[in-house]
């Protein structure tokens, strides 16, 4: 008899502790980008202010942006990407930047308009990740001649 109850306390135990313990996080960051708006039109030479809201249980490790056309190697392609590796455990940031899109490329070409994507990329110290894209539209900046 005092086996069967050792057995049952045993299995009771392992089951409750089980049912305790944690594996970790699967659950990817969440990402809101609050600016700039979906399709919003810029001009050559103005600023893309951007901010962006982020969120994870656990904290998040790092995040990254990237502005890139949607047809990759286009002459006079405007690209930028900025990865932030974060010192202090946040569970919960936002963050604003701002990144000026140049006259012309690095090739001295017009920058190329049309439509960009800025993508948010967030990763949580467990090392899930998650991404969101932002169509944005780049044109040529108008003037007053």
């Amino acid at each position: 008899m005092k086996n069967i109850l050792y057995t049952f306390l045993l299995v009771t135990s392992a089951l409750f502790l089980g049912s305790c313990s944690s594996d970790g996080d699967s659950d990817a960051p969440t990402i809101e980008i609050v600016n700039p708006l979906e399709n919003q039109v810029f001009e050559t030479g103005d600023p893309i202010k951007m901010k962006f809201r982020l969120t994870d249980e656990y904290g998040i490790a790092a995040y990254a942006y990237q502005i890139y056309h949607e047809e990759p190697g286009i002459v006079g392609e405007f690209t930028y990407e900025k990865e932030i590796a974060l010192n202090t455990l946040y569970t919960s940031l936002e963050s604003d930047h701002s990144v000026n899109i140049p006259l012309m490329s690095t090739d001295s070409i017009p920058t190329a308009v049309g439509n960009y994507n800025l993508r948010v990329i967030a990763v949580d110290i467990y090392n899930n990740r998650r991404i969101v894209d932002r169509p944005i539209k780049i044109i040529q900046k108008v003037t007053n001649e």
